[in-house]
């Protein structure tokens, strides 16, 4: 049978000259005309291949790890829409980039889907099912993670945080009148800094108290003299409990006051009201909470490229030798 095809790829190859095998015959030469057809017919066989420009299939754990990667992606883009940067992106550009990644095309996606449809067995259930449980095996990972980033981010925040005023006075019966000013860590500045305020108090209302009568007015005066309040009500409590609410304050503030109000009805009784422990804590945002726990912890910056750099060039404009041209500037 071997010697069969060898004698029709001969006669394809070279009409006329391979069309008969001599009856006399050595098995070396015949052996050196059968290696040497061989080595053709798969040299061929390669030319044929490479020179195959129809699409190609894709196997069934690779096409699993591109159809997650095409989900994810898509969901990304439809919640976080500040990672487009006010582009206007296709699903299909996002598709081709993801095949792109695994050296394939949508042509050979297309073509992959269709024959894996034509199957009796269909793998593509499978498929979708692999995927649906690797999406659901990474979000158990990244909810586990990003509850460990808050408890991170909660200890840096507590750790940095600045309580700009605090007092222990007790304060009974009527609450309203009651007033804390802020005016920034160097008065004679009066510039407030911008982030958030953590009001927190220990009180009580009374047995008798009605909701909506009592709460925190915060009101910040810019340096234009442009003010703005906000009102924080303070739930009936009969027993003592704590209280605790933020207050963002923006940039170009001179004064952050907190005042105690209530509304009195004169036909009612007063309410026996218990108000102590007042704090008035500035809280860092995350990003320079961490970075500031970071040297706290460490020592160093966050950034020790651009410190060392820095302490780099100091010393050579301290020596007064030239500074050399810096890769990248």
């Amino acid at each position: 049978m071997i010697d069969d095809l060898i004698r029709m790829l001969a006669h394809c190859l070279v009409p006329g000259r391979f069309s008969t095998i001599p009856v006399r015959r050595s098995p070396g030469r015949v052996a050196g005309i059968r290696g040497r057809l061989i080595l053709c017919a798969i040299s061929v066989s390669l030319l044929l291949t490479a020179c195959h420009s129809g699409p190609k299939a894709i196997p069934e754990g690779t096409m699993r790890s591109i159809m997650r990667d095409m989900l994810v992606s898509q969901s990304v883009l439809q919640v976080d829409k500040s990672a487009l940067d006010g582009m206007r992106i296709d699903s299909v550009e996002v598709q081709t980039a993801i095949l792109g990644k695994y050296g394939y095309t949508m042509d050979d996606f297309r073509f992959t889907v269709r024959e894996m449809s034509m199957r009796k067995s269909n793998p593509l259930a499978n498929i979708l099912s692999g995927v649906a449980a690797d999406i659901k095996y990474s979000r158990v990972g990244a909810e586990g993670r990003y509850k460990e980033q808050l408890r991170i981010d909660s200890i840096a925040q507590a750790r940095t945080s600045d309580t700009v005023f605090t007092s222990d006075t007790v304060l009974r019966g009527k609450l309203d009148g009651y007033r804390i000013a802020y005016a920034g860590p160097e008065p004679a500045d009066s510039s407030v800094p911008a982030g958030t305020y953590r009001i927190a108090f220990e009180y009580s209302t009374g047995s008798h108290a009605r909701s909506y009568t009592k709460s925190v007015r915060a009101k910040r005066t810019e340096r234009s003299g442009k003010t703005t309040e906000s009102t924080l009500w303070l739930p009936t409590a009969k027993d003592t409990v704590g209280y605790e609410e933020e207050i963002s304050v923006g940039g170009n503030v001179k004064l952050l006051e907190m005042t105690l109000s209530e509304i009195v009805r004169r036909d009612l009784p007063a309410d026996t009201c218990y108000l102590t422990d007042i704090r008035l804590v500035h809280v860092l945002p995350v990003r320079l909470a961490r970075r500031q726990l970071f040297e706290q912890l460490t020592g160093f910056p966050e950034q020790l490229y651009l410190y060392y750099e820095k302490r780099y060039f100091d010393s050579l404009q301290t020596s007064g030798g030239p500074v050399p041209p810096f890769a990248g500037r």
